[in-house]
């Protein structure tokens, strides 16, 4: 740990049982899960008040994230066009996950900022989400957004009558898709999917149609947020990948937006990153690999692994050495210039 203190930092998984859940992160990560079964998220890098992320390495090991964001270091840890009060709440401004889908989750949708201005609790955003696809099930599918020709009252009429599917897009879904969720968008994850998500931090979901389930629903406000004529810009099922540099370092652009952009990474080489002075948050999804950074201090980092790389160490550069194919995804702050990557 050199200069400010900041080094790359890694978290205790948050684990959530829902009534959608199963047990396939233990399978594909090893994480350690909490007995019983049924755990559909595991939270990796979060700064909500009930729900803080824990740092497990290094000096600041036991520390809750929001306490680095709510300190002096705020800033060196966002960077450049951040600041900490830029966020809500002051919070870290994103929230990534895995979901783990062994039944299919509620039909649901999320509110924009403005929305949530309006009609939530202050110092909340809206939600802004997208999704990695890691592991399918044969016959995997995801619903995002509706049939073209659907109005409000046609889909209420269909949940009355029996046929909500026939006003929802399906869409088949394997390894490596990546789907934009925008506010707006109705959706939901089907059974046998394992994903990535990687969203605003905001918790704000309104529950539209649950399968049966008795939970609560958000029927009126789900309304008024959905997009029934989506923007052009929102009709793409699916992001495809822009190749930035080819193997045995290949890079791709998977997604930008105005909340983040998303990279792939698949290392059979060692690389240096440039610094770009934004925070980065790096989540393994294959393989074992080590950060090299500052003098000759390193952090390997294993499939299921997520790292947070503070914006002072990014601005300085770091070198990624893989042990073999290294998949990595990495989130970072939209609209900055591409970072490089060199031998």
């Amino acid at each position: 740990m050199k200069g400010n203190g900041l080094y790359p930092l890694k978290f205790r998984s948050i684990f959530k049982k829902t009534p959608w859940g199963g047990n396939t992160l233990g399978l594909l990560f090893g994480k350690d899960m909490p007995p019983g079964g049924g755990i559909g998220e595991a939270w990796e890098v979060s700064d909500r008040s009930d729900d803080n992320s824990i740092i497990t390495n290094g000096a600041f090991k036991d520390m809750p994230l929001h306490r680095l964001m709510d300190g002096p270091m705020a800033n060196d840890l966002l960077g450049r066009g951040h600041k900490r009060a830029d966020t809500a709440g002051n919070r870290f401004p994103l929230l990534v996950k895995f979901i783990d889908a062994k039944e299919r989750l509620s039909l649901q949708v999320h509110p924009d900022d403005a929305y949530v201005m309006a009609n939530e609790a202050p110092g909340e955003s809206g939600k802004l989400e997208a999704w990695y696809v890691i592991h399918t099930e044969p016959g995997a599918w995801i619903i995002r957004g509706l049939r073209p020709g659907t109005t409000r009252e046609s889909l209420e009429e269909s949940v009355g009558n029996g046929t909500l599917e026939d006003s929802l897009n399906f869409l088949s879904v394997m390894p490596g898709d990546v789907i934009f969720i925008p506010p707006g968008i109705l959706h939901a994850i089907g059974p046998g999917i394992v994903l990535l998500e990687i969203q605003q931090n905001s918790d704000i979901t309104y529950r539209f149609y649950d399968w049966g389930r008795a939970r609560q629903l958000h029927v009126e406000r789900a309304l008024d947020v959905i997009e029934f004529s989506p923007l052009k810009e929102h009709s793409l099922d699916k992001i495809p990948p822009t190749m930035i540099s080819p193997p045995p370092r290949k890079r791709e652009l998977l997604l930008e937006c105005e909340k983040f952009t998303l990279e792939s990474l698949e290392l059979n080489a060692e690389c240096d990153v440039d610094g770009v002075g934004t925070f980065n948050v790096f989540t393994v999804i294959e393989g074992a690999g080590k950060i090299l950074y500052g003098q000759s201090e390193e952090l390997e980092a294993v499939a299921g692994e997520t790292i947070l790389i503070p914006a002072a160490l990014s601005l300085r550069g770091y070198r990624l050495r893989p042990q073999g194919r290294w998949k990595v995804i990495k989130a970072a702050p939209p609209l900055q210039p591409v970072s490089g990557i060199t031998q």
